[in-house]
């Protein structure tokens, strides 16, 4: 699985430019097929009850700076906007918790200065209604308020686009339901990843999710959020890294972040964090999209060197 273009020297990805690194992959590769970067509850470097909700220490364009292409995305309804959470914690653009809540248009505005700044690379953004509630409407005001005006930025077709179609442009991936309509309806409205299903009980087993649509994809996701670190490590996250083989036609998503016990999750990435640096990840392997909670330079990297060999 060659992923640079042929005149790319291998040497690069040590001194790559880790804010255009995808402009090494060959525009015929499928983006859900490389070993990508993400993170997990990506908008909450200021937010509410910090010890239980904060996951990043690095605003959404610093993270895309360092290499991260995947963004876990948490809104909720606000009238006709949308709000950035983690659950129920609302998310700020600065330290001042009294000020405005960070509206999704602070998120694209970064996402779209970067691409802007760095035209070869792309952004996998899964989008979430935390609030668990009015599915079909969240979708409605992201639709219209958020993506109409700006479709040209957006790859929105149900399926993995190749590099060559999603450079410059952000990959929606729907984690809610939506209504058909005449302007949107399964086919312009990202990947369909409804049927998500919450992994909320502390079994180590990944599940499977199977996307609508003609062009139907298979997932695998590892999301075991409610292990304590060390269980997490060994039992859920090791394991899932030691059954990944090249890729068979089957995705992968492979969540390093983890909600259990009772010290936050800082000090649970504290544990998992050095755990995943240690652990050998092989260039010939396909592990897809890695999201991660407080991820660090080192950590991206590794990721990233994997798709070049």
């Amino acid at each position: 699985m060659i992923l640079f273009h042929k005149n790319v020297i291998v040497f690069l990805v040590i001194s790559m430019n880790l804010k255009s690194w995808m402009k090494n992959i060959d525009n015929n590769t499928e983006v859900l097929r490389l070993n990508l970067a993400g993170t997990h509850d990506c908008v909450t470097k200021y937010v509410q009850f910090s010890h239980i909700s904060k996951c990043q220490n690095l605003n959404i364009y610093e993270q895309l700076c360092i290499g991260i292409r995947g963004l876990d995305i948490r809104v909720q309804s606000r009238g006709n906007r949308l709000g950035m959470v983690h659950g129920v914690a609302k998310a700020f653009n600065t330290s001042n918790h009294f000020g405005k809540q960070m509206d999704l248009a602070d998120v694209l505005e970064k996402c779209y200065r970067f691409l802007a700044e760095n035209p070869s690379e792309t952004i996998v953004f899964q989008f979430k209604n935390d609030s668990g509630t009015e599915m079909e409407h969240c979708f409605d005001i992201l639709f219209h308020r958020y993506i109409k005006d700006n479709k040209n930025k957006w790859f929105l077709e149900n399926r993995s686009p190749l590099m060559n179609e999603a450079r410059g442009k952000i990959i929606l991936i729907r984690r809610c339901r939506m209504l058909q309509s005449n302007e949107y309806n399964q086919h312009n409205t990202g990947i369909d990843f409804s049927k998500w299903l919450e992994q909320d009980k502390a079994v180590p087993e990944a599940l499977t999710l199977k996307t609508n649509g003609k062009n139907e994809m298979t997932f695998v996701i590892q999301d075991r959020y409610k292990y304590k670190p060390k269980p997490r490590w060994h039992d859920c996250i090791m394991p899932f890294l030691n059954s990944m083989t090249d890729f068979n036609g089957t995705y992968i998503i492979n969540y390093l972040s983890t909600a259990g016990g009772f010290k936050g999750p800082y000090n649970n990435s504290k544990y998992i964090n050095p755990e995943f640096m240690k652990y050998p990840l092989k260039n010939n392997i396909y592990y897809g999209m890695i999201y991660v909670d407080f991820p660090t330079t080192e950590l991206v990297k590794k990721i990233i060197r994997t798709n070049f060999r």
